[in-house]
């Protein structure tokens, strides 16, 4: 994923401005000569929007944003079924006649492809593992989560960690990445600011999730400025033995961790705060469970993951 500020900045003002707003103004104003083609219309900027509603990091710009731009396309459609139904002498046309929007059905194609893949991985697996949320106040927002296997574009840690030849790539199947919004849907007080603190989930204090004995702790790595230089690390981390199952939780703020290797933990104890330690571009939550029968755990099995029963999927929100 990229992380420097230009490529984050271009790439979400094209995908949560420029692009809806085209979106926006063809179903609105652009007309057609046949029934076909405003068929077509349709089809096509549904099938982009949805990709963009599911996919796209609502917090760069704002979470409640997607949903005007939804209201929109939405009135949109039914705008085109009122031309459809309205207009005099509207012939169906001919699907010859469409030879020439070629391009619009090879994108109407490839997004609807997309689309059934994201939609996949939002499917709820029979082998959740059960864990309590870990923060207690406030609206969470999963920015990553699903089976990353099934779709990218849920969650991008299978394949990102895949196509850098990262070997436990497959532990991170159902990663899970968590922010924090305010009551008006923005997740930061400053546009991709350069400082932990502008971020509502920076210093935010993280409980234990289940209970287990602890098996790993890192906390005295420095915190990255946002956007800047990654490390080649994890970062700080705290992992929670509960059988064979591993429940890694990632990007504690540094010296903020106050549980010790080999200590028994029950759900809800303190662990520490949420910092932008390891290889995390802004602050952020990161939690997995992995199963495995050695201690290699980090080469072992991605297993779903539920929070008092609600599948963490991209872009839903939790409220603890």
């Amino acid at each position: 994923m990229a992380s420097s500020k230009p490529a984050v900045f271009l790439g979400n003002l094209y995908l949560q401005i420029i692009l809806p707003f085209e979106l926006i103004y063809k179903i609105f104003i652009r007309r057609c000569d046949t029934i076909n083609e405003y068929v077509l219309l349709a089809i096509y900027v549904f099938v982009i929007f949805f990709f963009l509603f599911s996919f796209c990091y609502w917090e760069y710009t704002n979470f409640y944003l997607r949903y005007i731009y939804y209201f929109l396309i939405i009135i949109g459609i039914l705008l085109t079924i009122y031309r459809i139904m309205f207009t005099p002498n509207l012939a169906f046309g001919e699907l010859s006649n469409l030879t020439n929007r070629s391009e619009t059905f090879i994108w109407i194609i490839v997004f609807i492809i997309i689309d059934t893949s994201i939609i996949l991985s939002k499917i709820k697996k029979k082998n959740c593992f059960s864990l309590a949320f870990p923060f207690k106040n406030g609206q969470f927002l999963v920015i990553d989560g699903g089976d990353g296997k099934k779709s990218y574009f849920s969650n991008y840690h299978y394949y990102g960690w895949k196509r850098e030849n990262i070997k436990n790539y497959y532990s991170m199947r159902f990663a899970t990445d968590i922010i924090k919004l305010n009551k008006y849907g923005f997740a930061k007080s400053k546009i991709l600011s350069s400082s932990n603190e502008d971020y509502n989930i920076y210093g935010e204090r993280v409980y234990s999730p289940v209970e287990g004995e602890v098996v790993e702790v890192i906390l005295n790595e420095d915190d990255n400025i946002p956007y800047g230089k990654l490390p080649n690390k994890s970062g700080n981390q705290i992992t929670i033995k509960n059988g064979n199952y591993y429940i890694s939780l990632y990007h504690f703020k540094k010296d903020t961790i106050v549980v010790n290797l080999g200590q028994k933990l029950k759900v809800g104890d303190y662990l520490g705060q949420v910092g932008n330690s390891g290889y995390s571009s802004r602050p952020h939550f990161h939690i997995q469970v992995v199963y495995s029968e050695d201690n290699n755990y980090w080469l072992g099995k991605g297993i779903p993951i539920i929070f008092n029963n609600r599948y963490p999927v991209k872009n839903c929100l939790i409220n603890a």
